[in-house]
């Protein structure tokens, strides 16, 4: 086996690793900046204080969302894996009204 291949791959994946690790880091800034131009684009386009609202609601929502997707993921799998651990279903007990009380089911 060649010594320079090999170094030559190590080199590559080097280089693929950072190369994702740079998208990633780019996409989380690249979905701030869309959102926020989103935002300023329902603004100008409506023209309203309720639209504005909105769009800055929907924005912190869903930058909420996305910080929080590793947790979120978490909790998901993890009730779907262990439902017994998670809490209980909840029992409304409903009783047949008394005779002559006036309840009307």
């Amino acid at each position: 086996m060649n010594p320079t291949t090999t170094l030559l791959a190590g080199k590559l994946d080097t280089l693929g690793d950072s190369l994702i690790k740079t998208v990633t880091d780019w996409g989380g800034g690249a979905l701030v900046a869309a959102l926020i131009v989103l935002v300023l684009v329902t603004i100008a386009r409506q023209m309203s204080m309720k639209a504005a609202i909105g769009a800055v609601i929907a924005m912190v929502i869903a930058l909420g969302i996305y910080k929080a997707r590793d947790g979120l993921a978490d909790s998901v799998s993890d009730e779907i894996n262990h439902p017994a651990n998670g809490a209980g279903a909840v029992v409304v007990v409903i009783d047949e009204p008394r005779p002559g009380s006036g309840a009307v089911l």
